[in-house]
């Protein structure tokens, strides 16, 4: 029952596909559909800019400049990019808003981002003037109910005061600019499967976890941020999406495998089964600081870094390499937009099923293939660093059938009992992944609409931009203009990604846990589902002593 884009009836959002940081190509269409038309440019002036009112965002002793402005990155990249100088000079970005610079200087180079945001890199070329560069990130739509802004800001603050992740430096309404992370590139699929990469992986997680503080207010409700999240979302999808999909020929099975409310169910029922995993006096007490969305594409290494400066031996059992961390800032984990108080578990589990995820895909971008997931050997690569990094015992209270006795145990021993410890709780929430991310597609994917009608070529439109408004003139203008003369739009080239698929995916993965643990049973979904299940291999160390 896989699902083709000839079964909607209307047209999804265009979104970004790739899920990286490295490419800083441009990658502009170059659709000749939506240009400005001719007379209609505008020139910087001190009235337009004297409008935005900047107020200081406060989070701890960081002040970060904040206007009320929305940047529309579908404006025709000639406008767009003067809309962005009127923020730069507005929110007095160091090193730029002081200098006399022309906006066709301008470069505006979209980077494969995230799903969910529009990132670019802010560049300005002209032959004298050196500055660094800018990153700029634009908020995607139908998020609202995905993400907690005013709390990612605070994070990203405090992130900062502790010099993890790049600098904050100005705050709008759609976005906000960031330091450009110079000498960093994005990991790819294949480098996160390197041995010496995944350790230092690990302990870069291990430092989040334990060195980021929580607030009180993270621990009240005793429930992890990931199943309020689910909780959430699957009630947006209830009351706001459900029905439309169904009108556009979305059934539950080409989802879900199952009828809604028999996944909803079991969604819960293997909520309450894993809670039950651990002690439930000091529940809470697992809550650590995670970042929730460890794919490749929110990894970045420095270009000179090279893996054999770190290797300090071969491990005498195992064969796993060991390592120092004498490296480990090379790594640089970003975009904490889904940052809060977790297990930990989650988080390496999280990042382990990124590894089935090709975004690069031209045609299945959506996949996830389940040979891919890490073999045993591998994920205990990881959390072997991850453990005896900063060793904390007891890194969580599940139940185990006995605890070491700390006095009579060496500490290899107890490292040992941790690692093992941790990998069953990684093969006890990853069906909590799986759900998550399901959920979050069909959130991310906002309801169908019908088709827009066709543009009639030549009509015109006035678009509010930061800095004024715009003329627009779609399809050809009536002057015959060279290729010299227009500048391509400033939307991705790469634009389509396909949420119901990486949905269903992220079901099927889930569905297939659910049957490992006992939870649920294949035989009772219909014949056309059951080729669709993704098993994983959920056998665990316990009864760990």
């Amino acid at each position: 029952m896989d699902i083709t884009p000839a079964s909607f009836s209307g047209t999804p959002r265009s979104r970004s596909r790739s899920r990286t940081r490295n490419s800083t190509a441009n990658s502009r269409s170059t659709s000749s559909n939506r240009r400005p038309s001719l007379g209609s440019r505008r020139s910087l002036s001190s009235s337009s800019l004297t409008k935005l009112s900047v107020v200081p965002t406060n989070v701890d002793d960081a002040v970060v400049p904040s206007v009320q402005a929305t940047l529309d990155n579908s404006l025709p990249l000639d406008f767009f990019k003067q809309d962005i100088w009127a923020l730069i000079k507005t929110l007095k970005i160091g090193k730029w808003h002081k200098k006399q610079l022309d906006p066709k200087n301008i470069q505006v180079n979209r980077i494969s981002g995230a799903l969910t945001n529009s990132i670019y890199k802010i560049e300005y070329r002209d032959g004298y003037i050196k500055i660094p560069s800018l990153l700029l990130r634009v908020y995607g739509k139908n998020v609202d109910e995905i993400i907690d802004r005013e709390s990612e800001l605070e994070v990203l603050i405090k992130l900062c005061l502790k010099r993890i992740g790049p600098k904050l430096l100005g705050i709008f309404t759609n976005g906000r600019f960031e330091q450009f992370l110079e000498g960093f590139v994005t990991l790819t699929k294949e480098e996160i499967r390197h041995e010496v990469i995944s350790q230092m992986l690990g302990r870069r997680m291990k430092d989040l976890h334990y060195k980021i503080q929580l607030e009180y207010k993270d621990y009240k409700d005793n429930v992890p941020m990931c199943w309020k999240l689910i909780s959430k979302w699957l009630q947006i999808y209830e009351t706001d999406l459900r029905q439309n999909f169904l009108q556009h020929g979305i059934k539950d099975e080409d989802i879900f495998l199952t009828e809604y409310e028999v996944f909803k169910a079991k969604v819960f029922e293997y909520r309450d089964w894993l809670f039950t995993k651990y002690e439930r006096t000091g529940f809470a007490s697992n809550f650590k600081f995670c970042h929730n969305d460890t794919q490749y594409g929110n990894l970045l290494l420095h270009e000179s870094f090279n893996p054999g400066d770190i290797i300090v031996g071969e491990g005498t059992s195992t064969g796993v390499k060991n390592t120092s961390n004498k490296r480990d800032t090379s790594l640089v984990v970003i975009d904490f937009e889904y940052g809060g108080a977790n297990f930990p578990a989650f988080d390496l589990v999280n990042h382990f099923s990124e590894w089935m995820a090709n975004y690069h895909d031209p045609e299945k971008s959506y996949f996830l293939d389940e040979s891919r997931y890490p073999t045993k050997l591998e994920q205990l690569n990881l959390i072997k660093a991850y453990i005896e990094y900063d060793f904390q015992y007891p890194s969580s209270n599940l139940k185990v059938d006995s605890e070491p006795d700390i006095t009579k145990v060496t500490p290899a021993e107890l490292i040992e009992f941790e690692i093992k410890k941790i990998y069953d709780e990684c093969v006890f929430w990853r069906a909590s992944v799986q759900v998550y991310w399901c959920i979050w597609g069909l959130i991310q994917n906002g309801p169908f609409k019908q088709k827009d009608i066709v543009e009639q070529l030549g009509a015109t439109s006035l678009e509010r931009g930061v800095d004024g408004t715009y003329t627009i003139t779609t399809g050809l203008t009536s002057v015959e203009l060279n290729e010299s003369t227009i500048e391509d739009e400033i939307t991705s080239a790469d634009d389509e990604f396909n949420y119901i698929k990486y949905s269903q995916q992220k079901a099927a993965l889930a569905i297939g846990d659910f049957i490992s643990h006992g939870l649920f049973d294949q035989s009772s979904l219909s014949p056309q589902c059951q080729h669709l299940v993704k098993t994983l291999d959920s056998s665990v160390f316990g009864p760990l002593e």
